[in-house]
């Protein structure tokens, strides 16, 4: 059963509260009722109402008072609040409506005036909330997240498991995009062959996360993924996941998500066009250790290179000389950074 609308009703003539409580009441709200500011400031916060309706002149604390002091509380500020008012020279309507009251119902009124406006702004302020909780909803919701989204999560956890070994490839240029992966263990890269057969490598994937987000609602593969160390992945219907970001209000966060790799991508564009090798080194692996749990890069120095937009022997050196500055640690199982500020001064 869906649960009656809250009102507050703070009125200091007796008669004028009855009967307002009961026309209120008649239709299905659920009513408190208080007979001056100060006790209706207590029972705003007890009560939590979903709209006040206060006169302005009362004994104790006037409207204007109850208003202020309402505005200046996180959890109530965002409440309708309509002033019941005998009085309506301009510069009453005009100093509440300043301080943030949403309307004016001007004594004697209608009993139908009241129920329509009551109604009118109750629907108003439930949109405004239910836009407001999908905005912050889908304004946090990273890529990261989107595994922890019911149905996205279940649709993972269905889809098929497969395991695959160093060299394979998961698609190649052209392809046709059936599946979106995710990637449980293991580590893959997403590269293009460019002038004169050498590769660059546009991203690289270490456990856990999607691979190939970046191709829902699009026909075709740009480039080819090839499996660096041997993986686990999840085959996730690219059908499916697209139906459910559409139907489940995720497509501005999937928006987001795909600015955020332009973004990130256009600033690796420009450290790799005009930044110097230590700037463009320094840049990558910074960001690559933030995938890496525990964060060390365990790539071969190849495919690190040709992220990086280096050539290898450029790559090795210049890990040496951050290894002999104490800034990261080299050995056989990977680059682990020891002074990730002093790195990243580098390229800042």
């Amino acid at each position: 059963m869906q649960s009656k609308s809250k009102i507050l009703l703070i009125e200091d003539n007796a008669e004028m509260r009855e009967n307002l409580t009961e026309i209120l009441e008649l239709a299905e709200y659920d009513v408190k009722s208080a007979e001056d500011g100060l006790i209706g400031i207590q029972y705003a916060r007890q009560f939590r109402p979903d709209i006040i309706l206060c006169d302005i002149m009362m004994p104790n604390l006037d409207g204007f008072g109850v208003l202020k002091i309402i505005q200046q509380d996180e959890s109530l500020k965002h409440l309708p609040f309509i002033f019941l008012t005998a009085k309506s020279e301009k510069e009453d309507f005009r100093k509440g409506m300043n301080l943030g009251a949403e309307d004016y119902l001007v004594k004697p009124f209608e009993d139908s005036d009241l129920l329509q406006i009551v109604e009118n702004k109750l629907k108003k302020y439930k949109e405004l909330d239910a836009s407001r909780s999908s905005k912050q909803i889908l304004n946090t919701l990273s890529i990261k997240e989107f595994e922890k989204h019911p149905k996205i999560a279940n649709l993972i956890q269905e889809s098929q498991t497969k395991s695959y070994g160093k060299k394979t490839r998961l698609w190649n240029d052209s392809d046709r995009v059936n599946h979106i992966y995710f990637i449980q263990s293991g580590i893959i890269k997403e590269a293009l062959e460019t002038i004169g057969g050498k590769e660059l490598v546009l991203e690289l994937y270490q456990s856990s996360g999607f691979v190939g987000m970046h191709y829902l609602f699009q026909n075709n593969h740009n480039g080819y993924a090839e499996v660096i160390e041997p993986v686990v992945i999840k085959m996730i219907s690219k059908k499916t996941l697209e139906d459910i970001i559409l139907k489940d209000n995720l497509l501005m966060s999937f928006q987001q998500f795909t600015f955020s790799l332009t973004k990130e991508f256009t600033f690796r564009l420009a450290i790799n066009s005009y930044g110097n090798v230590r700037e463009k080194i320094a840049y990558h692996i910074v960001e690559l250790s933030k995938q890496f749990n525990p964060p060390i890069i365990n790539i071969g120095r190849e495919d690190l290179a040709s992220y990086c937009g280096v050539a290898k022997e450029t790559l090795i050196r210049t890990l040496t000389e951050f290894k002999d500055e104490k800034l990261i640690h080299l050995d056989s199982d990977g680059i682990k950074i020891l002074q990730l500020e002093k790195l990243r001064s580098i390229y800042h």
